[in-house]
């Protein structure tokens, strides 16, 4: 591929789909995810090689991967992105908006009890911002953080499991889930030594608080049994539901089906079981997400009896 003498004017647009290419390694997921052609994405992706004259990724097997150009490449395109990003920031706040794009990643447990609220937040008080919401597990919403497919994560954590980068959002106490008439779940509360032997249907592994119950097991020794691993909510409590076992999880996701009579739920304790809800922001955060993640804090701040939450702040 023919050099070019003079470089200029790069395409904002192309150095985008460049970076987001260079971070999935798919140019099929970024089309998608953009809602445009494959096609469409590979000519900007061209347009961009002419101009750096020389290819920027090589295929393998499991999609691109940046050549040694495309990886001297990619830091300097991020600063200009974050530049741009920023001075949009600038012109947007001179004239008394906020605008842009803020992508969130979070539990599908957390949706109604704070995504929904936080949206109706941000439509009413600054209809300048387009939200992006997806749903999945911890695990893969770090994925996407350290790929910058989402600006903000919210993940489930354990206290061992909290990275210095990371700020606890909520501190939910867990509980056990039993079946209606269920003699373990018939009071408010039931030691964890009463979880040895019981038939539970918990998340798999990596889950941070799959291995924490795990840990706390066999600290106490306690028998962590798990015939059914299923990372789905609905899955678990369906399995209690039928008297098929039993789960663990904090009020908020089982307090409707508690009041119908369909589940019971007493609380774990001696020792308790606490899950943080991580608050994870990409390192190059625009006003945009900054604003988001203020209004945020006040969602949860204002949620923290509904959701039967300790405050961040709790010792």
């Amino acid at each position: 591929m023919a050099k070019t003498n003079e470089v200029q004017g790069w395409d904002l647009r192309a150095l985008r789909i460049f970076a987001r290419v260079a971070r999935s390694g798919s140019i099929t997921k970024v089309a998608i995810d953009l809602g445009v052609s494959q096609p469409a994405v590979s000519r900007y992706l061209s347009m961009l090689e002419k101009q750096c004259g020389g290819y920027l990724f090589t295929r393998n097997g499991r999609g691109v991967g940046l050549t040694e150009l495309g990886q001297q490449v990619l830091p300097v395109a991020e600063q200009v992105l974050a530049g741009a990003d920023a001075l949009s920031d600038v012109v947007a706040a001179a004239h008394g908006r906020v605008t842009g794009t803020v992508r969130i990643g979070t539990l599908p447990s957390l949706s109604e009890a704070l995504i929904v609220p936080l949206l109706l937040r941000v439509q009413k008080e600054y209809p300048g911002i387009h939200m992006q919401i997806v749903e999945s597990a911890a695990g893969q919403i770090e994925t996407w953080l350290q790929r910058r497919e989402i600006d903000i994560g919210l993940p489930y954590r354990s206290h061992d499991a909290l990275g210095s980068d990371e700020q606890v959002l909520l501190r939910l106490p867990s509980y056990l889930i039993g079946p209606p008439g269920d003699q373990v779940t018939a009071g408010p509360q039931v030691p964890f030594v009463r979880l040895d032997g019981l038939p539970l249907v918990l998340s798999r592994k990596p889950s941070s608080v799959r291995m924490m119950l795990d840990e706390m097991g066999r600290r106490h020794d306690v028998d962590i049994r798990v015939p059914v691993e299923a990372d789905s909510g609905f899955i678990q409590k369906q399995m209690v539901v039928r008297r098929a076992g039993y789960t663990v999880l904090p009020w908020h996701t089982v307090c409707a089906e508690v009041e119908r009579g369909e589940l019971q739920a007493a609380e774990i304790v001696q020792p308790s079981v606490l899950r943080m809800v991580s608050l994870m922001l990409t390192d190059r955060p625009t006003q945009a997400v900054k604003v988001v993640t203020r209004l945020l804090h006040e969602v949860v701040e204002a949620s923290l009896a509904r959701l039967d939450a300790l405050p961040p702040e709790h010792d």
